[in-house]
């Protein structure tokens, strides 16, 4: 058993308050859970409403699978 872990640092420019950065937070993790199939969340940066910290895992049997998610995530 494998497991890949990433974290994101993300500049949220477009939020003028903490709750336009969960409508954006909360839409950006629900397409990268539906479209890679990972565990995500929201774990810095919570009282900042312009930042955002990520934590992104998944668990696969195979390393190299998991670096290609996660590059691809990043990607995105």
């Amino acid at each position: 058993m494998r497991i890949g872990t990433c974290q994101l640092r993300l500049a949220i420019d477009g939020a003028r308050s903490l709750k336009d950065k969960r409508r954006i937070i909360k839409g950006l993790k629900d397409r990268l859970r539906s479209d890679f199939n990972i565990s995500i969340s929201e774990v810095g940066s919570n009282e900042f409403w312009q930042t955002a910290q990520l934590g992104i895992a998944i668990v696969a049997n195979d390393t190299r699978f998991c670096h290609s998610v996660l590059s691809k995530v990043v990607d995105r």
